[in-house]
């Protein structure tokens, strides 16, 4: 529901936008189940245009990789042909209009005071970069309900406009609908404020950006919101990790050094199994003062907090015989954000040669695995495809 994205968790305005999404539930089922208005199932609302307005959003708050996971596999099991490709193309297009911890110094409550996400979406529509031809479960239209949520336009309701008045508390409390604070304006300032509009955005591309080369044939993701602009193109010498805890024991211990590049393999969704964030190598390569001195490629994931060169979801990935299974220690790599590219400058030859000798499995590595994660393993596709399993036919 409108607001949901932003309002404070223990704001009494909670409670309201609870109570909305209770009706709102109550109200599709009746038109489903009383009606059989089959307009209001899942299906019929998702569409390769909403889906795009989706991925529009996430690059315009430059947020974390992970939507390109999340989106993908949505999209599969929505039955869409939503693809990394089309996030590639989105990523060229959209903006970056609103950038919030740890990407910038703003903090969801100052989103919220901006207008929230209904202010931003309005920000695209405006710009002419989201689809019209889409519905939400609250509207039967865009242009429908950002009249009504989107404080920036022309006439937004009064329930609008109360709703990102809430504020913080300003004390420590975990109750629920626990204060009621209000602020006494809206900063609805486009061209410094926290959510700006596309002629004062903070750079012309949004987040997530995919890269492609011989290092990720199939792509592979990083948030460009988060890296430096002096690091858009790093080269440097490859160390070798079989895990997040290995890349974790190598940056400790004083393995990895200014320039380098941090492989971090087989964390994949089919050789982690299931594609664990890599939150421990990021954090400390930041507490070691390397965050803007070396970067970070694996076949796993990131968190949301992650910023950096952080470069993710490299697929094919090393157990499904990607070349970051081939790359050894001192290997150069090359990453170019602005010209979208990754590249192990091997000789092919010498590549072949890796490859017919490779056995696609981590070397030394313990960790018990699950039944279930086998299961999951045995039919997992790359991060490409979404993480999502391929089930055989018979």
């Amino acid at each position: 529901m409108p607001g949901n994205g932003s309002v404070l968790a223990t704001h009494t305005a909670r409670r309201a936008l609870y109570e909305r999404a209770g009706r709102t539930v109550v109200d599709l089922a009746r038109r489903y189940y009383d009606s059989g208005d089959e307009s209001v199932l899942p299906r019929a609302i998702a569409s390769h245009a909403a889906f795009d307005n989706a991925m529009a959003l996430d690059l315009a708050m430059g947020r974390s990789t992970n939507t390109v996971l999340h989106l993908l596999a949505a999209a599969h099991d929505a039955g869409l042909d939503y693809t990394l490709h089309d996030i590639e193309r989105r990523s060229r297009e959209v903006p970056c209009l609103c950038k919030v911890a740890p990407n910038g110094s703003s903090l969801m409550e100052d989103v919220h005071r901006d207008g929230g996400i209904p202010a931003i979406l309005g920000e695209l529509h405006r710009a002419g970069h989201l689809h019209e031809d889409v519905r939400s479960v609250h509207a039967d239209s865009l242009a429908e309900w950002l009249k009504t949520w989107d404080v920036r336009g022309g006439s937004p309701s009064p329930e609008a406009v109360e709703l990102f008045h809430a504020a913080p508390g300003c004390r420590r409390s975990a109750e629920a609908f626990s204060q009621s604070e209000r602020r006494h304006d809206l900063d609805l300032d486009v061209a410094g404020g926290c959510i700006r509009d596309v002629a004062h955005a903070y750079s012309a591309d949004g987040g997530p950006a995919v890269l492609r080369g011989n290092l990720a044939e199939d792509g592979c993701v990083v948030k460009t919101a988060g890296v430096d602009s002096s690091i858009l193109t790093f080269a440097g010498r490859a160390v070798v990790t079989e895990s997040q805890e290995e890349a974790a024991e190598a940056i400790l211990a004083g393995r990895v050094q200014p320039g380098d590049v941090v492989v971090v393999r087989y964390e994949g969704p089919r050789g982690g199994p299931g594609m664990q964030e890599m939150l421990y190598p990021t954090a400390y390569l930041k507490g070691r003062g390397l965050g803007k001195v070396c970067a970070m490629v694996t076949d796993g994931r990131f968190s949301g907090g992650t910023s950096g060169l952080s470069i993710g979801h490299g697929s094919p990935e090393a157990a499904a015989g990607g070349t970051i299974a081939l790359v050894e220690d001192g290997d150069r790599i090359v990453l170019d954000i602005p010209g979208r590219t990754l590249h192990l400058d091997v000789p092919e030859e010498v590549l072949a040669e890796r490859r017919a000798r490779a056995t696609f499995r981590p070397r030394n590595r313990e960790r018990t695995v699950s039944t279930a994660l086998r299961a999951y393993a045995a039919m997992a596709l790359s991060a490409d495809k979404g993480a999502v399993r391929e089930v055989p036919a018979t």
